[in-house]
């Protein structure tokens, strides 16, 4: 007779044994035992055999159930044995971690710098970049000698231009960027600090004729600043409310906040075929490093000479407004810190621009 040679398994080996009796009898042969499983993972005593009678394989040395009563003691052993060293080197770690927390030197200088960046918002990749400069510039010296390398390293992707209200000839300035960053309400506050800082005439105009209630919203300011308003639906609207707004210092173009390439293209022509229209690109300090840097790169068409941050008393990592200098490559004029208008507005410098991205101690 063909031997049918079944495999069983147990927790220990008087488990697999009772499933060998069980399957095919106290005189069932047993042909192989072995502990089986990771050595992590749970580990299960296996028995080959076949039923007495049936014709052994080659190969194999009989022994009944009787006769591996020695082989079970020492399958005990072993798992026991296993078991203190599962036990010793899950414990292993715990002592190790101890003593390499004792033993290991103190991160290296441009480590530290360039965590410090990444804890302040800079994106991962950049911050190393920066912190190689800063190590190169400071020539590994001293913790102050890097501090002041660092400060240049950051000064140099933070230029600064001149804000929308300083200067006295004329100037036709437009705020473009992403929906929900506070453009109109940064229009107000440039506003309002030309008229009360600067004594300039302003005249406000806006091109958002999508959203509902926009051209309210700014003709609402403009009553309360006491200061004409228009809304241009095309170019020729356009060119009429700038031309109506001839004696004013400073023009204020609201653009829409639109998210389609279609229409920031088209929005983007509009305000190009106005001769003198400067773009200034409002980004939220408080979205991010990849979603300003992905913004940068969505409103390339309009080919902004400026840049204007918003929201940064809401943002948890400043360093993330080094990707929109580093992905345009264009000062940054102002930048806003609140809601009050026009008090949380301010002038860039590349000092005050430093200080935001490193915080307190930078």
């Amino acid at each position: 007779m063909n031997a049918i040679v079944k495999t069983f398994r147990g927790r220990d080996p008087k488990s697999a044994l009772d499933a060998v009796k069980a399957s095919l009898g106290d005189e069932a042969i047993i042909l192989n035992t072995r502990e089986v499983g990771g050595l992590w993972g749970k580990r299960e005593i296996e028995i080959t055999a076949v039923k007495s009678g049936d014709d052994v394989p080659q190969n194999n040395k009989k022994r009944r159930p009787m006769d591996v009563e020695s082989e079970v003691a020492a399958l005990r052993r072993i798992v026991e044995d296993l078991r203190a060293e599962i036990h010793g080197q899950r414990a292993e770690p715990k002592s190790m971690s101890m003593s390499a927390r004792m033993d290991t030197p103190a991160p290296a200088p441009m480590s530290k710098v360039q965590q410090r960046l990444i804890e302040r918002g800079v994106e991962p990749t950049l911050a190393g970049e920066i912190a190689r400069e800063a190590m190169r510039g400071s020539g590994g010296a001293s913790e102050k000698d890097i501090t002041v390398a660092l400060r240049q390293a950051l000064r140099t992707r933070l230029s600064s231009g001149r804000s929308p209200w300083e200067g006295e000839e004329r100037r036709l300035v437009a705020l473009v960027g992403p929906t929900g960053v506070g453009k109109t309400t940064t229009i107000a506050k440039i506003a309002a600090h030309a008229i009360l800082d600067s004594r300039l005439k302003v005249s406000l105009v806006t091109v958002d004729t999508y959203r509902i209630g926009a051209s309210e919203h700014i003709q609402r300011y403009g009553e309360i600043m006491n200061v004409p308003t228009h809304v241009a639906r095309d170019e020729a609207s356009l060119r009429e409310a700038i031309f109506r707004s001839g004696d004013a210092h400073l023009v204020l173009i609201d653009t829409a906040g639109r998210s389609d390439a279609a229409a920031l293209a088209a929005q983007a022509q509009l305000l190009h075929k106005v001769e003198g229209v400067e773009c200034h690109l409002v980004l939220s300090a408080a979205s991010g490093a990849r979603e300003i840097r992905a913004a940068a790169k969505r409103f390339h068409a309009y080919k902004a000479q400026r840049l204007i941050f918003s929201k940064l008393d809401e943002s948890d990592g400043p360093g993330a407004i080094l990707s929109a200098t580093t992905e345009t490559n264009v000062a940054v004029s102002c930048v806003t810190d609140g809601q009050r208008v026009p008090e949380d507005i301010h002038p860039a410098s590349g000092q005050s621009l430093v200080d935001r991205v490193l915080g307190h101690g930078g």
